[in-house]
């Protein structure tokens, strides 16, 4: 009688890190806590911010399951993961389209009305596209997946957003009635924005850390994470900001104009002068955390990417509510100025830091390219590294391939390198001794580094 084996007790499953529990533990809290804030809100709060926050349950929900669908669509084979990516895709559009919807429906409907808050979006949609792409090709070395990248916008545009909504509610309800009027109360509004929203924002970097530590090499994809982040949640509030000034001013025929004055602030001036450097902090806190040894270190890294980002967003409200832009034609100038002074010190930090990281990664990349090119496993071969080395150099490759081969050529090289990097980043993250998953996943990206280099020959 033949003996029956069950193959899948020859070769167990990984057991998962401990940080994917982490990740549930605090994606699970920030659930329940929306929604028990949000029925709070509902029931104590006035009608408009309660509904807000009630019906604002919809959004979260589908962002939530684009995170769960786009997340298994990295573990699965490539067929099965499209599928998986474009389901993601669709909730992701349904739930951009239910926050705004709810924005203008449940806030500003009365007064501007749903066509305000369709062109407001459409306006801010380039710029912040834009934002997104130069946040990629900053990463020079890997640029970072698009559907990651979008997924983190839409965490700082619907979540973060949705948290910030009750939490600075309940914050302005207390300040109100413990604080007089003055500046007492001006510093709490300050404070509440900058605690409040980094938190808000910095709990979706954390997220994002812990499932997806993959794709979070150091403090360059930090700060690309953190931003991009930012720029979501930059989004949704100017949307926000314009609807509402629209309505408020609109009586007095200057409506476009108020809106169109907060677009420019926020949407071209503020764009990475604001939220995005902001959040690059946090991430940038997180991205050295990802490469300290002990966890002790580690902590204070985290808690030091927060304290500087609260505080950069907390210099900035506390300056705008002390000393109010003249309402004269110097006006102009001084807002320009007031960005310069107050985030540009922030924002010329953050662009250090990664600058500093890049020129570390290049570095570590160009050693470990010559490592793995030396052991002639036939993954990287040493004609290969001088281009590897080289961003420009590595382009130019793929357009030789397009040129020869078409477009198939063009993706098949690109797929390559891309997976050669990878193979690189997961050699020097083992040799520092920085990753917690077994060691057959190495040998697993160099045999997909194989594979696609005999499908480019054939």
């Amino acid at each position: 009688m033949a003996t029956l084996v069950d193959t899948r007790s020859a070769r167990p499953r990984p057991r998962r890190p401990p940080r994917f529990a982490i990740a549930i533990v605090i994606a699970v809290t920030l659930i329940l806590a929306l929604i028990a804030s949000s029925i709070l809100n509902y029931i104590y709060l006035e009608p408009v911010a309660g509904r807000t926050s009630l019906y604002g349950l919809l959004a979260i929900s589908l962002i939530a399951l684009v995170t769960f669908v786009g997340v298994r669509a990295l573990y699965r084979d490539r067929a099965e993961g499209r599928r998986h990516l474009a389901r993601a895709f669709v909730l992701l559009g349904l739930a951009a389209l239910a926050w705004l919807l709810l924005i203008d429906v449940f806030v500003f409907t009365g007064s501007a009305g749903p066509n305000v808050a369709v062109v407001c979006a459409l306006a801010c949609l380039p710029t912040t596209a834009f934002g997104l792409f130069v946040l990629r090709y900053l990463d020079r070395n890997e640029t970072e997946p698009w559907r990651l990248v979008l997924l983190a916008a839409a965490w700082g545009a619907v979540v973060a957003t949705s948290l910030v909504i009750w939490a600075e509610s309940l914050w302005q309800t207390i300040a109100i009635r413990t604080l007089v009027p003055g500046p007492g109360l001006d510093v709490s509004n300050a404070f509440s924005a900058g605690i409040l929203e980094e938190l808000a924002k910095g709990s979706a970097v954390v997220l994002l850390f812990l499932v997806m530590r993959n794709e979070f090499d150091d403090v360059v994809d930090g700060i690309v994470y953190g931003a991009a982040i930012g720029l979501g949640f930059n989004f949704m509030e100017s949307v926000s900001y314009m609807t509402n000034l629209y309505a408020i001013f609109a009586p007095e025929g200057v409506g476009p104009y108020a809106a169109g004055f907060q677009w420019y602030a926020r949407q071209v001036l503020g764009l990475f002068f604001g939220h995005a450097t902001y959040t690059a902090f946090v991430g940038a806190g997180l991205g050295i955390a990802r490469q300290l040894p002990d966890v002790r270190r580690k902590l204070i890294a985290i808690a030091g990417g927060f304290i500087v980002a609260i505080a950069a967003h907390f210099a900035w409200d506390a300056w705008l509510t002390l000393f109010p832009i003249e309402k004269t034609a110097i006006g102009i100038l001084e807002i320009h100025l007031r960005t310069l002074v107050m985030t540009g010190p922030f924002t010329a930090g953050a662009l250090a830091l990664l600058l500093l990281g890049l020129h570390i990664e290049s570095q570590a990349l160009a050693d470990q390219f010559r490592k793995e090119a030396a052991t002639g496993s036939g993954a990287i071969t040493p004609e290969e590294v001088p281009i590897l080395m080289n961003p420009w150099q590595r382009f130019r490759r793929r357009i030789r391939a397009l040129q020869r081969g078409g477009l198939r050529a063009y993706f098949l090289v690109s797929r390559l390198q891309t997976a050669q990097v990878d193979l690189a980043f997961e050699r020097w993250h083992r040799e520092r001794q920085e990753v917690d998953m077994p060691f057959d996943v190495e040998e697993e990206m160099r045999r997909r580094v194989i594979a696609l280099r005999r499908r480019l020959a054939v």
